[in-house]
């Protein structure tokens, strides 16, 4: 487990699902994203308390007539 999933599932105040993705790996969009809002292009977060997020950045490896199907590869995973 990535130390900042790991460190984001300790401070969540909101039972969040939060993905355990790492750097470096090919997902679809659907394992970070919800489907709620804008499709993002390039990062998403999720909020864990008033005031911190985690934030999954990712870059577009395919993309699918379904956004939620687009190949991403996360690029970095920061708390914010």
């Amino acid at each position: 487990m990535h130390n900042t999933v790991e460190k984001a599932m300790e401070m969540d105040q909101f039972d969040n699902i939060i993905p355990d993705v790492e750097q470096g790996e090919e997902i679809e969009l659907r394992e970070i994203w919800d489907g709620t809002g804008d499709v993002p292009q390039d990062s998403w977060s999720i909020q864990l308390t008033d005031s911190d997020w985690i934030n999954y950045v990712f870059e577009i490896v395919e993309e699918k007539e379904d956004p939620l199907d687009n190949v991403i590869r996360i690029t970095d995973i920061e708390l914010l």
